[in-house]
C-alpha cells in the first residue's frame, strides 16, 4: 500500500474518532448535564463533555475489538442466543472497567480526590448510566450485527445455488455432447475386435458416468467419495482414450463430511483435455491432489493453437 493510501486510511480512522468523541460527549453531556448550560457552568460543561467524548471513544473502540473477536468464537447464526448474553455480558463488564479508570483519572487529575471518594460523590448514578447506555447501544449494535450476519448467509446460499444451477447444466451439456458419445463409441469399437474384455470394462464404466449423471442432476451436493468414484470411471475412459498420450496422477484422502456440487471434478478434468494438446511426444499431465483441505486439479499448460 502507498503512503497516499497509509495517509488516507489514517485520515478516515481520526475522522472516524472524532465523530465519536463529539457524538458520545454531545449526547451523554446535554442529556445528563443540561443545567450546568442553564446556569451557565461553562468550564464545567465542556470539561464534562471531554471525559464523556474520551469515555464513549474508548467504549466504542473496546466494543468493536470484543465483537470481532466474538465473531470467531461465537457466530450469530451458530448460536443467536448464546452470542448475545455473552457479548452483552462481557461489553457491559468492559464498559464499567473502562468508565471507572477515566473517572478515577479524571478525578485524581483535575480535583485530586482519591478513587473511593469520586465514587462516592457520583453514586450509583455514574455507573447505572454507562450500564444503560451499554446496553441501549449493545442492543442496537447486536440486531444490526445479526442482520447482516443473516443477509450476508442468505447471499452466499443463493450464491452457492446459482453455482450449482450452472455447474448442473454445464455438466449435463458436456455430457450428452454429441462430440464426447461420438469419440467413446469410436474408441469402444475399436476396443471390441482388439481386446473384448477391456471393451467391456470399457461400456461399464461409461454406463457410470451416464448412470451417475441422471442421479445426481436433481442434486445440490454430493458427497466427494461418490464424485470421486465417478472421476475415476470418466478418467478410465479418457486414459482408454488417449493412451499414453495423457498421464493421470491422483491423490486425494477423502473425509466422511466432504460435499462437492456434482460432475465439477469432471467438468474441469474435461476442460484441461478440451483445451491441452495430448500426444505421445507432449503428453497431457492431470493432477488431482488434495492439501490443507483444498482439492485442486492442475495440468500442464500446452494449449491448442486456436486458444
Amino acid at each position: 500500500m502507498s503512503e497516499q493510501n497509509h495517509s488516507w486510511t489514517r485520515d478516515l480512522r481520526w475522522k472516524s474518532l472524532l465523530k465519536q468523541f463529539l457524538l458520545g460527549g454531545g449526547a451523554i453531556t446535554l442529556t445528563f448535564g443540561w443545567y450546568l448550560l442553564a446556569e451557565g457552568e461553562w468550564v464545567e460543561f465542556l470539561s464534562n463533555f471531554t471525559v464523556n467524548g474520551i469515555l464513549w471513544v474508548l467504549i466504542g473502540i473496546g466494543s468493536g475489538m470484543l465483537v470481532e473477536w466474538l465473531d470467531t468464537k461465537i457466530p450469530w447464526l451458530e448460536a443467536p442466543a448464546k452470542r448475545v448474553v455473552v457479548s452483552l455480558v462481557l461489553m457491559v463488564l468492559y464498559s464499567l472497567v473502562v468508565a471507572m479508570l477515566v473517572l478515577f483519572l479524571y478525578a485524581g487529575l483535575v480535583y485530586g480526590i482519591a478513587p473511593l471518594q469520586a465514587l462516592r460523590n457520583v453514586g450509583y448514578t455514574f455507573p447505572l448510566t454507562v450500564v444503560l447506555i451499554t446496553l441501549f447501544v449493545g442492543t442496537f449494535l447486536h440486531g444490526r450485527g445479526f442482520f447482516l450476519a443473516w443477509k450476508a448467509s442468505f447471499k452466499e446460499a443463493e450464491e452457492h445455488k446459482r453455482a450449482a444451477l450452472a455447474a448442473k447444466y454445464e455438466a449435463l451439456k458436456n455430457q450428452v455432447n454429441p462430440h464426447f458419445l461420438f469419440n467413446s463409441f469410436n474408441v469402444l469399437s475399436n476396443l471390441v475386435y482388439k481386446d473384448a474384455d477391456l471393451a467391456a470394462e470399457f461400456i461399464q464404466q461409461l454406463s457410470k458416468v451416464y448412470r451417475y449423471v441422471l442421479e445426481t442432476q436433481q442434486q445440490e451436493l454430493i458427497s466427494l467419495e461418490q464424485e470421486m468414484e465417478m472421476l475415476k470411471a470418466y478418467l478410465f475412459l479418457l486414459e482408454i482414450r488417449f493412451g499414453e498420450s495423457l498421464k493421470v496422477e491422483t491423490a486425494v484422502d477423502v473425509e466422511p463430511t466432504d460435499a462437492v456440487v456434482p460432475l465439477t471434478l469432471q467438468m474441469l478434468a474435461e476442460n484441461a483435455v478440451k483445451h491441452n494438446i495430448a500426444s505421445k511426444k507432449q503428453p497431457l499431465h492431470l493432477s488431482i491432489t488434495r492439501q490443507n483441505g483444498t482439492l485442486t486439479i492442475s495440468n500442464s499448460l500446452q494449449l491448442k493453437g486456436n486458444q
